[in-house]
């Protein structure tokens, strides 16, 4: 294996399929599965990677792992539990966030140009694009649809993406996570297309969303976020403290999310509770630019 910086980490088995997300400025390595959680954290010990000492430069060398070990509800140790979490989902958040930011950039590069002049065919069916993925009208291209495109393409704060993964998975124990790689528990009508709880009501027809990996997941629910009518007030808050610059911007943010569960209210007291006793805020340290 070949990385793009100068430090060493030991290479993944053989056998695990990998590869280069060459769009990136940085590398992104990509494996396929570890046959258990053991594995997993000997590779991790190895490589000397742990949350708390993670930063913008060595985040991008974390493998990004397709599916958590099948025995990964089989730690009973928390802290361990907890380590390998972070580390399998951190970087899976941080290129899901890279990936929306630079739709961002694009759009923010063309209403540039189309406050000055024209704009010409490729940068028109680029706006089309983008429009037709975020749910929104494109029979106008003016700056209210730039303003709109602004507020729905934007990144998810990593300390809250990490929080719903935690209550969603169960830190990635649920049969969720280890069945259909659900971190979010996003729910599907389709059940051909879910995992059919096994508490279900007689009268419901729900099942959770499944997806052939963890990126899947991640990048779901962060269109969920920033599409869905439920979340409306999220994305305004989160486009003013853009501004504004909120002395506790999470917080703000936090309670916009009651729609995401049944309990309501008692979800968003649940999440600021797993970002605060966690301190997950502090990987918000990674800037996404």
């Amino acid at each position: 294996i070949i990385f793009l910086k100068s430090v060493k980490y030991d290479p993944l088995k053989p056998s695990f399929f990998i590869f280069f997300f060459g769009f990136f400025i940085n590398s992104f390595l990509n494996a396929g599965e570890f046959d258990s959680w053991v594995d997993l954290n000997k590779y991790y010990k190895k490589n000397n990677f742990m949350p708390e000492s993670l930063t913008e430069k060595n985040i991008d060398h974390l493998p990004i792992i397709s599916e958590l070990p099948k025995d990964f509800s089989d730690i009973q140790d928390v802290p361990t539990k907890k380590k390998l979490f972070y580390l399998v989902t951190l970087p899976i958040i941080y290129k899901t966030n890279i990936l929306i930011m630079q739709e961002r950039r694009m759009v923010v590069n063309i209403e540039k140009k189309f406050a000055r002049k024209e704009l010409n065919e490729n940068e028109t069916n680029e706006v089309i694009r983008l429009s037709k993925k975020y749910k929104l009208d494109y029979s106008e291209i003016n700056k209210k649809l730039f303003k709109k495109l602004k507020q729905r393409i934007n990144i998810i704060p990593i300390s809250l993406a990490l929080g719903q993964a935690i209550i969603e998975s169960g830190w990635g124990q649920s049969r969720f996570a280890s069945e259909g790689n659900a971190l979010y528990g996003q729910w599907t009508t389709r059940e051909d297309r879910g995992i059919i709880p096994q508490d279900r009501d007689e009268d419901k027809t729900h099942a959770v969303l499944k997806f052939n990996n963890l990126s899947e997941s991640v990048e779901a629910y962060m269109f969920n976020i920033n599409t869905h009518p439920a979340y409306y007030n999220f994305r305004v808050v989160r486009h003013i403290d853009e501004r504004l610059k909120y002395t506790d911007p999470i917080s703000m943010k936090v309670k916009y999310l009651a729609a995401y569960a049944e309990i309501g209210d008692k979800y968003v007291d649940q999440l600021e509770l797993i970002i605060a006793s966690n301190k997950l805020q502090d990987f918000d340290r990674f800037k996404i630019n």
